[in-house]
């Protein structure tokens, strides 16, 4: 059941860091992103050690696209 609860939890975060990713305007400063990618990658390692599956999925998925977060929107646009 915790497996399901958390899953939902991504699923609402996830569709929140399209707009960020998608946007070339956008800037979020690597101090901010590295740290994020850090924890979501600790917290999907710890959820595959408590056996869960769809969570840690989703989880890592988020953890990945703040890592794209990192490498195309850590650097300030021109302009």
């Amino acid at each position: 059941m915790w497996d399901i609860v958390i899953g939902i939890g991504n699923l609402i975060v996830l569709p929140a860091l399209l707009p960020t990713l998608l946007d070339g305007r956008a800037y979020v400063p690597r101090i901010t992103s590295a740290p994020t990618v850090v924890g979501l990658s600790f917290i999907s390692a710890g959820l595959i050690g408590e056996g869960f599956v769809i969570s840690p999925v989703l989880t890592s998925t988020a953890a990945l696209l703040w890592a794209f977060i990192f490498l195309f929107r850590g650097i300030r646009p021109a302009g």
